[in-house]
C-alpha cells in the first residue's frame, strides 16, 4: 500500500479559514490588519496559511520566517526574508521607485538600493529603517492587496519584535493583511513578543485563530487521504488516541497502518530514516546541521556528495515529503522533524557537519543572508572558539549597522565569554577587552538595557586606564544613568574632564548638551547652564551637528522657563525641535515638543500645551518610543486636558499610555493622575486602587523611601478622603521634608491647607503644620496667574474671610481651570453663609453647581448640595427651555466627534492626531460606531451619517 507523507488537501479548518478570509475583506476594505494563528506545534498553522493564501486571487503574497540558531538569533530575520523576496519579485528599480528619495536606511539590509544613510544617532537610523519599511508595504498594498506572512514568530528576535511592534502601531493603509503564527506553548508571560500580542488583542479589527486538534472525523479523513483508501474504524479509533488529533502525529502514525500500537514521532522518524539509503541520510543530517531552510549551493559542500549520489537522495527525500523544495533551497517540512534528525546526529558528526557549513559560507558569503552570526554559531558548534570569536566580532558589527542592537551586545557577550579561552584575543580583534566593554556598554543605551550597559560600563573603567577610552566609557555610563532616574552628572563631568583635546567633537558636544541640560534643572545652575550651552551650540554649528545644536537650544530654553521668560523658552523649544526634525533625531525632537508643551501649560494655555502634546504623541507612534517619551507627552497631554476640564479625554489619553507598558516611574505618575480625575468625580474605590499601584512604582522600583513631592498632594488627599489623617498627615511632612518641595510647592500647600481644616480639635498639631505651610507659602512663587490664584486660595484657606475668597475667586476667573473656580466659588459661598449673606452664597454656589455638574465632579457636587441643606439655600436656577439633546442610535459625543471625522475619509491614525488619542483608541470608537449603526463598513457608516445628517 503506498502511504502519502502529506494529504493532498487541507482538512477540517473551515471556521479557521473563514475567520482569515472575514480577516482579509477588513484589510481590503477598510484598513491594514493583523491575523494572528497561534497552536501547538504540527497542529496545521502554516497548512491553514499556506492554503488560505495559494487561494487569493489578485493578491501580492510574501513571507518570512523566524530561525532558530540558538542563542544566536538572526536580527529581523523574517522581515529580512520578506524583503530579499520583495526584491525578487518587484525588481531592484521598482522596489526604490516605492522607497523615499535620497539615502537609505534599508540599503543596509539591501545595498543594490544604493548608499546607505548615514546616522549619528543610534535611535535615530533604527526609526528611519522602520519608517522606510512602513511606507515600501504601505505603497505595495495602495497600487494591489499585499498579504504578509511572518512563520515562526516565537522564535523571533528582539529587534524582529520591536519591529513588529513598530508596525503594529503605524500600518494603516487598506490592502495590507499580516499572518503571523507563532507556537503558543513557546511563548512565556515574559516573553518580548507577549506585550506585543496584548497591544493586538486590545485593537479592533484583529484577528486571533487558535486551530484545535482534529475530530475523530477529520482524523478519520485525513487517513483516507493519507492511505488512499478508507481506513477501518479500529485504526482511525487507535491514531485519533495516541495522535491527540494533531494532523503532524496523525501522518507519522499512519505510515504503518498495520500496527496498532504505532511509535512516538522520534521512533517513528529513526524507522523511516533506517529505510532511506545511506546517501538521503546523509543530505537530511546535513540539512539538519545547516538549518531550517538551506540553498542548494550550501547543502552540496555540508553533505560532501558528487551531483550523482546528491540528486537522487534530495528526489527521494522530496518524494517523501522530509524536505520540502522552495524557490530559496531545501526546507524541513515541519521544524519538529528537524530537530528529530539534529538529535539522531552523533557528538563527532555534529562538529564535523557545523565545521564544513561555516568553511562553505566562509568562502561564498553570499549563501545565507547573514553569515557572520551564522559563521559565529557554527564555528563554536565545531568547537573552534578563535574563529568564533572572530565571527562573533564582526556579526557584532554587523548587528550595529543594522540597528539590531540587542544582537550586538550579545555577540559582544559572547566575545567576552571567549576571551580568556582565545590566544592573545587583542590581537586577533585589534581591540582590548575594555573597548568591547565600551562597545557592549553603548550596545545596551541603544537596546534600552539600561542597568546591563551600567555593568560593562564599570567593569570597562576598572580595567583600562587610557584617556580616551574612559572619557567615552564615563559618558555612556554617565547618559546610561540618566535614563535609569539617576544623577549622570558625576560621570559626564568627569568625561569631559579626561577628554582628550583630539577626541570626537560630536562626543565633546553632547557631553556639553547633557551637561547644560542637567544644569537647567529647577535647582541647577542657570549661570553653568548658560556657559556648556554656549559652548555646546558653538561646536554644534561649527561642525554642522545638528543634534548637538538641539540639545543645547533645549538648555537654553529650559533656563529661559526658569527665569520666567515664557516666550523665549518656546521659541527656543521650537528651534531646537526643528533642528531635531530636520535631522531625523526623534528622541531630541519629541524631548522639544515636551518641553514646549510643559511650558505652554505653566503659561496657562492649556489647548495649544494639547495640540503641541498631541502632535508628540503622534510622532511618538511613528518613531516607536511610545515606552519612553511617550509616556511623558501622555502625562502632559492629560494634565493639559485635567486642567481645562476635559476629563473623559484625559483619562483616555491616561488608558491608552498606561497600555503602553511605560516605565514604572511614568506609569506611576500616571495612575496618580488618574487617582486625581477618579477622586473628583467621587470614585473613591478608583482613586484608591490607583494610588496602591503607584506608591510601590514611585518608591521601591525608583529606590526611594518616601513619595516624590509632585504625587504627593494626590496621596494626601484620597488618604483625606478616606478619612485615614493619620496617613495624610504623614505624607504631607515627608513632602514638606523634601528638598525638591520649592521646585513644586502649591499642589502640597493646598493639599495640606485641606488637612489642617480636618484636624480641627488637635490644637498643638494644627498650629504647627499651618506655620510651616505658611513659611513655605510665604517664598513660593506667584508669577504666573495659576501660581497667583492658588496662593490667593492658599490665604483664603488659611483665614476663612470673605475678602480672601473673593480674591481668589477673582484671580481663578483669569485662569481657565474651570474646577479650581469651582472650588473657589464653593469656598466664598462657605465663608458667605458664615457671614449670613444668604444671597451672595445662593449666586455663588448655583454657578459653583453648575460647573461641577458639567464636568462631572461628583465629590464636589455632593458637598455643595450638603453646604445648600446647612445653609437653605435654593439650588435651583430659573428654568429656560432647552432644546432636547438628541443621542442617535446612542452615540456618545466623543463618538459622534469619531464619526465626524471618519465621515471627511479620515484614517484610525488620522482621527487618532486629531483627537489626541492612540490609534487603538480611535479604533475601538470606530468599531463601537460601525455596531451601534449596525453597519460592517466606514463607507456604510459615512452613507448612514450624510442620510441621517448625523455630523
Amino acid at each position: 500500500m503506498t502511504t502519502r507523507a502529506t494529504s493532498p488537501v487541507l482538512i477540517g479548518r473551515h471556521a479557521e479559514s473563514a475567520v482569515l478570509a472575514a480577516a482579509y475583506r477588513f484589510a481590503v476594505a477598510e484598513a491594514a490588519t493583523f491575523a494572528v494563528v497561534a497552536g501547538e506545534a504540527g497542529i496545521g498553522k502554516s497548512r491553514l496559511v499556506r492554503e488560505f493564501t495559494a487561494g487569493l486571487e489578485g493578491a501580492r503574497r510574501v513571507t518570512g520566517e523566524c530561525l532558530e540558531l540558538g542563542a544566536d538569533q538572526l536580527p529581523f530575520a523574517p522581515f529580512l526574508a520578506v524583503l530579499r523576496r520583495l526584491r525578487r519579485d518587484l525588481g531592484v528599480e521598482a522596489m526604490r521607485e516605492l522607497l523615499p528619495p535620497g539615502d537609505l536606511s534599508l540599503a543596509r539590509w539591501l545595498p543594490e538600493l544604493g548608499p546607505a544613510a548615514v546616522d549619528l544617532d543610534p535611535l535615530q537610523g533604527r526609526s528611519r529603517l522602520f519608517e522606510e519599511l512602513l511606507t515600501l508595504l504601505e505603497r505595495l498594498a495602495a497600487d494591489r492587496p499585499l498579504v504578509v506572512v511572518l512563520e515562526d514568530l516565537h522564535w523571533a528576535d528582539p529587534a524582529s519584535v520591536d519591529l513588529l511592534a513598530f508596525l503594529v502601531r503605524n500600518l494603516d493603509q487598506a490592502g495590507l493583511l499580516v499572518i503571523c503564527t507563532y507556537r503558543s506553548a513557546d511563548v512565556g508571560a515574559t516573553d518580548p513578543l507577549r506585550p506585543v500580542l496584548a497591544d493586538l488583542a486590545r485593537r479592533p479589527g484583529q484577528h486571533f485563530i487558535n486551530p484545535g486538534p482534529l475530530s475523530a472525523a477529520e482524523t478519520a479523513e485525513l487517513l483516507t487521504g493519507l492511505l488512499g483508501s478508507e481506513p477501518d474504524r479500529g485504526l482511525v479509533a487507535r491514531v485519533h488516541d495516541r495522535s491527540d488529533g494533531n494532523p503532524l502525529f496523525v501522518e507519522a502514525l499512519a505510515t504503518d497502518p498495520a500496527d496498532g500500537t504505532p511509535a512516538p514521532l522520534r521512533d517513528w522518524l529513526a524507522a523511516e530514516l533506517a529505510k532511506l539509503p545511506d546517501s538521503a541520510r546523509s543530505v537530511l543530517r546535513a540539512a539538519a546541521v545547516a538549518g531550517h531552510v538551506v540553498p542548494h549551493a550550501l547543502l552540496v559542500a555540508v553533505a560532501g556528495l558528487t551531483d550523482a549520489d546528491l540528486e537522487p537522495a534530495l528526489r527521494e527525500l522530496a518524494e517523501k515529503q522530509l524536505l520540502v523544495v522552495g524557490s530559496d533551497g531545501y526546507a524541513f517540512r515541519h521544524s519538529l522533524l528537524r530537530d528529530a534528525v539534529v538529535d539522531d546526529v552523533l557528538p563527532g558528526e555534529w562538529q564535523r557537519l557545523n565545521a564544513r557549513c561555516a568553511e562553505a559560507i566562509a568562502a561564498d558569503r553570499s549563501l545565507v543572508a547573514q553569515p557572520d552570526a551564522e559563521l559565529a554559531a557554527h564555528w563554536e558548534a565545531a568547537g573552534e572558539r578563535a574563529r568564533a570569536l572572530d565571527a562573533a566580532w564582526n556579526a557584532a558589527a554587523e548587528a550595529e549597522r543594522s540597528f539590531a542592537y540587542e544582537q550586538q551586545w550579545r555577540m559582544l557577550e559572547r566575545v567576552l565569554s571567549w576571551w580568556d579561552e582565545v590566544p592573545e584575543p587583542e590581537t586577533r580583534l585589534g581591540a582590548s577587552r575594555a573597548s568591547v566593554l565600551q562597545l557592549a556598554a553603548e550596545a545596551c543605551a541603544s537596546a534600552g538595557a539600561f542597568e546591563r550597559g551600567i555593568t560593562h560600563a564599570t567593569a570597562a573603567l576598572a580595567s583600562t586606564g587610557q584617556q580616551a577610552l574612559r572619557a567615552r566609557t564615563l559618558a555612556t555610563r554617565g547618559f546610561l544613568n540618566r535614563r535609569v532616574g539617576r544623577d549622570g552628572d558625576a560621570d559626564l563631568e568627569a568625561a569631559l574632564e579626561v577628554l582628550p583635546a583630539d577626541a570626537p567633537v560630536e562626543l565633546r558636544g553632547r557631553l556639553l548638551g547633557s551637561l547644560a541640560i542637567n544644569a537647567s534643572r529647577w535647582n541647577g545652575d542657570p549661570q553653568q547652564s548658560a556657559q556648556y550651552a554656549d559652548e555646546a551650540l558653538r561646536i554644534g554649528r561649527e561642525h554642522g551637528l545638528l543634534g548637538v545644536q538641539a540639545t543645547a537650544l533645549l538648555a537654553s530654553g529650559r533656563t529661559a522657563g526658569l527665569a520666567g521668560n515664557s516666550a523665549e523658552a518656546l521659541r527656543l523649544f521650537r528651534s531646537a525641535g526643528e533642528l531635531a526634525k530636520a535631522a531625523s533625531y526623534h528622541y531630541t525632537a519629541l524631548t522639544a515638543l515636551l518641553s514646549e508643551a510643559y511650558t505652554l501649560m505653566l503659561s496657562g494655555d492649556y489647548a495649544q500645551a494639547a495640540v503641541v502634546a498631541g502632535e508628540g504623541r503622534t510622532l511618538v507612534y511613528r518613531v516607536g518610543q511610545g515606552r519612553s517619551r511617550g509616556a511623558d507627552l501622555a502625562a502632559v497631554l492629560a494634565q493639559a486636558l485635567w486642567l481645562s476640564g476635559r476629563w473623559p479625554e484625559a483619562r483616555e489619553v491616561i488608558d491608552d499610555a498606561l497600555a503602553e507598558d511605560p516605565p514604572a516611574a511614568m506609569a506611576g505618575v500616571l495612575l496618580d493622575q488618574a487617582a486625581e480625575i477618579a477622586l473628583a468625580q467621587g470614585d473613591l474605590i478608583a482613586a484608591q486602587q490607583a494610588v496602591e499601584k503607584s506608591t510601590p512604582l514611585l518608591t521601591t522600583a525608583a529606590g526611594r523611601e518616601t513619595l516624590p513631592v509632585y504625587v504627593a498632594a494626590v496621596h494626601c488627599r484620597v488618604a483625606l478622603a478616606q478619612g485615614d489623617l493619620v496617613t495624610a498627615d504623614r505624607i504631607l511632612a515627608e513632602a514638606l521634608a523634601d528638598p525638591a518641595i520649592s521646585g513644586d510647592p502649591w499642589s502640597v500647600l493646598r493639599a495640606g491647607a485641606e488637612l489642617q481644616r480636618r484636624l480641627t480639635g488637635q490644637p498643638d498639631q494644627l498650629a504647627s503644620r499651618w506655620a510651616e505651610l505658611t513659611a513655605l507659602a510665604g517664598k513660593s512663587p506667584t508669577n504666573r496667574p495659576a501660581l497667583l490664584a492658588h496662593h490667593l486660595t492658599f490665604t483664603a484657606e488659611r483665614s476663612g474671610e470673605l475678602a480672601a475668597w473673593d480674591a481668589a475667586v477673582s484671580a481663578w476667573r483669569e485662569v481657565a481651570q474651570p474646577y479650581q473656580l469651582a472650588l473657589a466659588l464653593f469656598g466664598l459661598a462657605e465663608s458667605a453663609v458664615t457671614a449670613g449673606q444668604r444671597v451672595a452664597a445662593e449666586e455663588q454656589l448655583r454657578e459653583s453647581a453648575a460647573l461641577v455638574r458639567e464636568l462631572g465632579a461628583a465629590a464636589l457636587l455632593h458637598e455643595i448640595e450638603q453646604l445648600s441643606v446647612r445653609g437653605r439655600l435654593d439650588l435651583a436656577v430659573p428654568e429656560t427651555p432647552q432644546p432636547a439633546v438628541d443621542r442617535p442610535f446612542g452615540l456618545t459625543t466623543r463618538e459622534l466627534d469619531v464619526l465626524r471625522l471618519l465621515t471627511a475619509g479620515r484614517t484610525n491614525s488620522q482621527i487618532a492626531t486629531e483627537l489626541f488619542i492612540s490609534p487603538s483608541t480611535a479604533g475601538v470608537h470606530v468599531s463601537r460606531i460601525l455596531a451601534k449603526l449596525n453597519v460592517s463598513r466606514r463607507t456604510e457608516a459615512a452613507a448612514v451619517a450624510h442620510r441621517l445628517a448625523l455630523v
